[in-house]
């Protein structure tokens, strides 16, 4: 069960990869979401939110170091926003921001309801 969840959380992780750093206008996007009904700035803050709230959950429960999972997570949400800026996605600190509140979030509710 264990080696499955970590399929699962890298699975995860490779498809947030895709997805965080094909262009918005590339063919495969435009083709999948019309330019016109693509996100939002501001919902797209709360997608990131979510997406990062995610990959905590899923690393947290998958891999033994939980403090080495933190900080990959965190590391991630910067890197990730980083290499945006060689596609034309662009770099944005709120991205960021909202990358790390997702985790933070994660972190707090996984403390909250599972380490009782």
């Amino acid at each position: 069960m264990k080696q499955l969840s970590k399929i699962i959380s890298i699975s995860y992780l490779l498809m947030l990869s895709a997805a965080l750093l094909v262009p918005l206008d590339s063919i495969f996007v435009t083709q999948i979401i019309e330019e016109e009904n693509q996100p939002s700035t501001n919902s797209s803050f709360a997608i990131h939110l979510v997406l990062f709230f995610l990959l905590y959950f899923l690393f947290y429960f998958s891999f033994v170091n939980k403090k080495k999972i933190l900080i990959f997570c965190i590391l991630y949400a910067v890197i990730i926003e980083i290499l945006q800026l060689f596609t034309s996605r662009g770099f944005q600190i709120l991205d960021v921001l909202f990358n790390i509140i997702g985790i933070i979030i994660s972190l707090l509710i996984i403390r909250y309801f599972f380490n009782k």
